[in-house]
């Protein structure tokens, strides 16, 4: 890890598996170690701008976070395009070329204009998502429109977006992963019961099969490994008290090793 730069923490894995119970896990753990946490997700949802920049959370003495909560894709501008159409049951089809593209462009914006400044100015960033969704996600699509997903997966990794997540890449990647695929069911379910119900097209549940393994594979912890980071995988099949300390004891562990408070 580099020291002399914030710490960047990723939360990735299927659809309905619990990151965002993990991320609010981790945001919990962050505010009783007495760090203040700024809420990139809300900032966007309530201010026009879109996105924050630098100034919103880090311009002394009047502006000071020491965290900094995001998620992909982000909840404005082309992320939220693609919440609300590329990837949304809406009867229209985007191919995955496109989804590419539209995720990495996002990825880009969000890694210029918020994370890297963050991790400029020492402080860390808590994501949902990564570039590791793309490569997962993608490379079923791609399978499925009869591509070779090795040739896709290289093909991801040359857009700009992707290219500069890896060249910041996270210190640590924590990734739930689930057994029991009747449980994720369950969950997704009671999920389109609640307004958590976005309507992705990606709640099927053998994508998520497929899915649930790829995150598992020796080919995506390997892309991590060579690039300095830590990843960690907690079973989320047990309930989501449980994931919360998983993830909450595996947060900590990393930081004791790296001996930071």
């Amino acid at each position: 890890m580099n020291k002399e730069r914030g710490i960047f923490i990723v939360i990735d894995g299927i659809d309905g598996i619990g990151k965002g119970e993990i991320e609010r896990a981790l945001i919990q753990y962050e505010q009783r170690l007495g760090r203040s946490v700024f809420d990139s997700i809300a900032f966007s949802i309530a201010n026009r701008k879109g996105l924050p920049e630098l100034k919103d959370f880090w311009n002394p003495p009047e502006v000071y976070f020491d965290t900094i909560m995001t998620a992909e894709p982000t909840y404005a501008g082309i992320g939220r395009v693609i919440r609300n159409e590329i990837i949304a049951q809406n009867q229209r089809s985007y191919s995955f070329i496109t989804q590419i593209e539209a995720y990495s462009l996002d990825r880009l914006i969000s890694m210029v204009r918020v994370v890297i400044p963050a991790l400029k100015n020492s402080l860390r960033v808590i994501q949902s998502r990564s570039f590791a969704s793309t490569l997962v996600y993608q490379s079923i699509k791609a399978a499925e429109a009869g591509e070779n997903p090795e040739k896709i997966r290289k093909r991801i990794l040359e857009h700009k977006g992707n290219q500069i997540q890896l060249e910041w890449a996270p210190d640590l990647v924590i990734i739930p992963t689930i057994r029991d695929m009747n449980e994720l069911i369950r969950r997704i379910e009671a999920r389109k019961a609640t307004q958590k119900d976005d309507k992705a097209i990606f709640d099927n549940i053998e994508f998520l099969k497929k899915a649930n393994a790829l995150y598992q594979s020796d080919w995506l912890k390997k892309l991590f490994i060579r690039r300095g980071s830590t990843i960690r995988y907690l079973d989320a099949g047990i309930s989501p008290e449980v994931s919360r300390q998983q993830a909450v004891d595996i947060y900590r562990n990393f930081l004791e090793n790296c001996r930071i408070n």
